[in-house]
């Protein structure tokens, strides 16, 4: 009985074994605090864009402080992903005005475009997946994009980029716009084309044949009308189509067409464009033409554009 207590019996540790446990666990939270020094160094410094993913990755979600070592200062996650996000323009030559506006200090950083003014932009981690973070600007609650690096997606919202872009900034010159857009869009191509992202760029999708789902699925045959009316208005001609749709001739052989591509039973409604250059998406059709940017605001309940319900709610 005694041998069971004895064997039972907490270990008391000696005073040189308590100070190597406790040197032990400093030197693994400094070990701790080198790499991530070491991947926050590869972050600001590679020329590598492999290099540079790999870093964002390992530092988004990374557990600095540990029970015996804390470290004051830190950058968050979603700076983490703002300094990745601008080192990719850099490194494949996209950067284009847009650049870190507040590198003074260790805290929440921004970002700018040149041709948006200062109008500040940053990221915000998503509250559904820690890997996951909303960009959009800080005036505004407008999730443009969404970027998970650990499972290389980005997709991104056209209800909330029309939004801003279009509502927001209406006054702003169209050609500025445009420029802090595709910023954003070769980003989006240098992650598909150099790490195979996943990309949904919805309303900024510019390949002929897109096809912009509208989110009533139906559209009343007045909505349809009032297209009718604001073409004619603006010396433009909106021809009937097959299954009641209608397609519009615009400027430089680019034309829209509105229809079905359902059935009477299961209505999926909505548009594409095509155009010589491939490069009138949604959005910029919105930018270009004030009489369809109208009819759009006018009937957005029903005209908007499906994006990525489990990410954007």
């Amino acid at each position: 009985m005694s041998n069971e207590n004895n064997e039972t019996e907490k270990k008391v540790l000696t005073t040189t074994e308590l100070l190597n446990n406790y040197t032990g666990s400093i030197q693994a939270g400094l070990d701790n605090g080198t790499k991530y020094v070491k991947a926050f160094e590869s972050l600001n410094q590679t020329t590598e864009l492999p290099d540079l993913l790999t870093a964002a990755v390992q530092l988004t979600n990374y557990q600095l402080n540990t029970d015996f070592v804390e470290f004051p200062h830190q950058f968050s996650d979603e700076d983490v992903q703002l300094v990745f996000f601008e080192r990719l323009l850099k490194l494949s030559n996209n950067a284009n005005g847009f650049g870190i506006s507040n590198a003074e200090h260790v805290q929440k950083l921004l970002c700018k475009f040149g041709s948006l003014g200062d109008n500040t932009f940053t990221f915000t981690k998503s509250t559904k997946n820690p890997a996951g973070f909303f960009f959009g600007p800080t005036a505004h609650n407008r999730p443009l994009f969404y970027l998970n690096l650990k499972n290389k997606e980005l997709m991104f919202h056209g209800s909330s980029l029309i939004d801003y872009f279009v509502v927001d900034l209406e006054g702003l010159e169209v050609s500025a716009i445009k420029q802090a857009l595709q910023v954003m869009i070769q980003a989006a191509e240098v992650l598909k084309e150099n790490f195979g992202f996943k990309i949904d760029f919805n309303v900024l999708d510019g390949v002929n044949g897109e096809f912009y789902e509208f989110a009533a699925g139906k559209i009343p045959e007045p909505i349809l009308d009032e297209l009718f009316v604001k073409s004619a208005d603006n010396q433009y001609i909106l021809m009937s189509g097959e299954n009641g749709g209608a397609a519009l001739t615009l400027d430089n052989d680019t034309k829209l067409t509105v229809f079905n591509a359902g059935n009477e039973d299961r209505p999926k409604w909505g548009a594409d464009i095509h155009d010589n250059d491939q490069k009138e998406s949604w959005l910029n059709l919105l930018l270009d033409y004030p009489f369809i940017k109208d009819w759009y605001l006018d009937n957005k309940k029903q005209l908007e554009i499906l994006s990525n319900k489990i990410i954007f709610g």
